[in-house]
């Protein structure tokens, strides 16, 4: 399971909650853009032998202003290629996804925020 979470996140918000009671509903909605974003790049690096894996790359609600990407229980098994086991080596695809991702998921955030907020069009 992959969480988002970025320091400077809850100041960034804290500035926003002057601008009015809808800063809840546009961080979750900016958490929900930026978990897409994440759960696409998850997907295109998921080792693929039949497709089950890639059909079970999910998407949480975002909850104290964390969401989740994860494998459900139907692609246990997820886990052990991401860790790999005594007897199968990792073939990780979860952990550099974020990485090579982080980039396009700040952007989706801060671009979501910007929109709501009417900064760009």
């Amino acid at each position: 399971m992959m969480r988002i979470e970025f320091e400077g996140m809850d100041e960034f918000l804290q500035q926003l909650e002057k601008l009015g009671n809808d800063v809840d509903k546009y961080a979750d909605e900016a958490l929900k853009n930026a978990g897409k974003v994440l759960q696409t790049e998850v997907k295109k690096r998921a080792p693929v032998r039949t497709g089950n894996l890639k059909q079970h790359i999910m998407l949480s609600e975002p909850k104290d202003r964390a969401i989740d990407v994860y494998v459900d229980g139907k692609a246990y098994y997820g886990a052990f290629l991401e860790e790999g086991t005594s007897k199968m080596r990792a073939q990780p695809f979860m952990y550099p996804a974020f990485q090579s991702s982080q980039f396009k998921i700040r952007r989706e955030m801060v671009e979501t925020l910007r929109r709501r907020m009417g900064l760009m069009p």
